[in-house]
């Protein structure tokens, strides 16, 4: 890494029960002046630039890692949520909220190719969106309850989807959707994601933490509070712990636990991380604070 980011020293936390991860760094992005550089949407898989936006998900912003360059890909509403890249780090999916005539939010989902600066319109603007993903090349989205593709050529995705319609999880496996709520249809659910392996689910129920299970509800693990989780692999998943005052956050930390119980605390007091973003390929772990900074984690395992 050039200039545009330095090194800085940070108190990396590690509990009694094992060191999961062996972090060798915690760096400081330099980022252009702008609201639109933020917040981190998400971080390529090669780890080799960022994807920034507003700490109001407005927009997205390129960020070369290793060059500091930057251009904006999009102004929209909402881009910045649940943005996703594809495997190659080629193609970007991302929503695009709008008003509709009667006033009511909408949901879009657009794609931008890197390579060409081409933007698609991949689904129309919609009450009925529920989720999307780009798995195996394929960028896929939920709406009405069915999954709509990109490819021209009718694959069936085998890959499981999960998403999410009123705070209920949605599962959809080849083509067929379902309901799945394995703590409850009385509980609400958010941040949803399918591990590598497309083995399991991860998810947080209001009120009651961090939890995944197998894609039938079986084997299911309570993980705690742990907000925002990212898978890291098929065992480990990363998110934040944070506390607030009623109001606003007053701590928050990136976790990293183990299914099996195992947890390291990746971030010290000096910072208030957040909303870590995962290049696992690349030993990164990229995440913001309130003030608005960039940082990522390099590590090994």
């Amino acid at each position: 890494m050039r200039n545009n980011i330095f090194l800085i020293c940070l108190f990396i936390a590690v509990t009694a029960q094992a060191q999961m991860l062996n972090v060798q760094s915690i760096d400081k992005v330099t980022t252009p002046s702008t609201e639109m550089a933020k917040q981190v949407a998400a971080i390529s898989p090669k780890g080799d630039y960022l994807l920034l936006c507003s700490q109001s998900q407005e927009g997205l912003m390129k960020l070369d890692l290793a060059t500091g360059e930057n251009f904006v890909l999009t102004t929209a509403r909402g881009a910045g949520f649940n943005t996703k890249i594809g495997n190659d780090g080629r193609d970007v999916v991302f929503q695009e909220v709008t008003i509709g005539q009667d006033r009511l939010l909408m949901r879009g989902v657009k794609t931008i190719d890197l390579r060409t600066s081409k933007v698609r319109s991949i689904i129309a603007p919609t009450r009925e969106l529920h989720g999307f993903d780009i798995p195996d090349g394929i960028i896929t989205a939920v709406v009405e309850n069915k999954v709509k593709t990109l490819d021209i050529d009718p694959r069936v995705i085998s890959r499981p989807v999960v998403s999410n319609c009123n705070l209920k999880l949605m599962l959809t496996i080849n083509g067929e959707t379902q309901y799945f709520t394995p703590n409850g249809d009385q509980f609400n659910y958010i941040w949803p994601s399918i591990s590598p392996n497309g083995t399991r689910v991860l998810y947080y129920v209001s009120e009651l933490g961090c939890f995944t299970c197998n894609i039938d509800g079986s084997d299911m693990v309570k993980l705690g509070e742990l907000r925002a989780p990212q898978w890291l692999d098929d065992t480990t998943v990363v998110g934040m712990r944070d506390l607030d005052d009623g109001i606003t956050i007053t701590s928050s930390s990136i976790v990293a636990k183990n299914i099996d119980g195992t947890e390291q605390i990746l971030t010290g007091d000096d910072v208030t991380a957040i909303f870590p973003q995962v290049a696992s390929k690349a030993g990164k772990i990229a995440f913001s604070t309130l003030q608005g900074d960039i940082y990522i984690i390099n590590y090994t395992k």
